[in-house]
């Protein structure tokens, strides 16, 4: 693997977990630092995966739990991209 796709690749990763804290705050409406089920309904595929998201059971994510969600979901959609290597 060439070192420019191996930075690129640490770039997104690095502004995937950059904008994940900002993806909180925007879906944190009543900013009691938890997001309910009802604010996760903003977000495709967040509501989709509530019970397994939600670890402690608590009925609310945590953003500990989000942030899992986050990593998860986004460097598979930064690497779909990426070229592929020749054979």
């Amino acid at each position: 693997m060439s070192k420019k796709i191996i930075v690129a690749a640490m770039g997104a990763l690095f502004a995937v977990a950059a904008t994940a804290g900002n993806v909180f705050s925007t879906l944190d409406t009543d900013y009691s630092g938890f997001i309910s089920k009802d604010e996760a309904a903003a977000m495709p595929g967040l509501a989709d995966k509530w019970k397994e998201l939600d670890a402690d059971g608590s009925g609310d994510l945590s953003a500990k739990e989000f942030a899992a969600y986050e990593s998860a979901e986004k460097p598979a959609e930064a690497m779909k991209d990426a070229p592929k290597s020749a054979k």
